[in-house]
């Protein structure tokens, strides 16, 4: 019943935030963006200490991560700081997927990523300047961790491993919507693309922890 409530905690939460993020309301968005991420990592916290796991650990730290990556980008000032602590949010994520059967050399999903993430990157590649480098670390190790993700399906094809590979993919499509808004050209409502993408990203990755010591 508690994982129930605070999911549905959460659900309101995200709203809220999106809501206010919309109606430019930067003092409320700058609750309700952190406290919907605060309230994913509660449940996250909650569902280890029934049943800790080093995925569930990796998850905490992770989200963790991601929360401070979530409080830097607020404003458009320390974009780079927030872009460096998703960075380590994604390496983490890839080494929690990687714990579960180890790390994957399928070569299917890399070849296809690696196109996907080439086109993207040379389409933006002129406008990002001085974040030329940053981005395209970013970008490979968003990659790596789509790629491990998606290689999970390879060794188990349960609802689990299936919302880990989509997870994965809107935490790559959220971000890909800041980075063309941000650099080439303003989406009209990409928050709403960029925030919900995101909170269902890292909130999939955090209710697959139930069933990983039954995969």
């Amino acid at each position: 019943m508690i994982l129930e409530a605070i999911s549905l905690t959460i659900l309101f939460s995200a709203i809220i935030a999106i809501f206010f993020r919309q109606r430019k309301n930067n003092k409320m968005f700058s609750i309700f963006k952190p406290l919907t991420t605060i309230l994913i990592i509660s449940l996250a916290a909650i569902m280890h200490l029934e049943s800790p796991t080093t995925y569930s650990t990796l998850l905490i730290v992770s989200l963790i991560f991601a929360l401070i990556g979530d409080i830097f980008l607020i404003g458009e000032k320390y974009f780079l700081q927030g872009l460096s602590s998703f960075l380590i949010a994604h390496i983490i994520f890839t080494v929690a997927f990687t714990d579960l059967f180890g790390f994957s050399w399928e070569i299917l999903p890399l070849v296809i990523l690696i196109i996907i993430g080439a086109l993207f990157f040379n389409s933006l590649r002129k406008y990002l300047h001085k974040f030329t480098i940053p981005v395209l670390v970013y970008l490979i190790v968003i990659l790596i961790m789509n790629w491990q993700a998606i290689g999970l399906l390879y060794h188990n094809q349960s609802f689990a491993i299936i919302g880990l590979a989509i997870g994965s993919i809107f935490f790559t499509f959220s971000d890909a919507i800041i980075a063309f808004d941000k650099f080439k050209k303003p989406i009209k409502n990409a928050e709403i693309l960029i925030l919900s993408t995101y909170w269902i990203a890292i909130y999939t990755f955090t209710i697959v922890g139930l069933y990983i010591d039954k995969l």
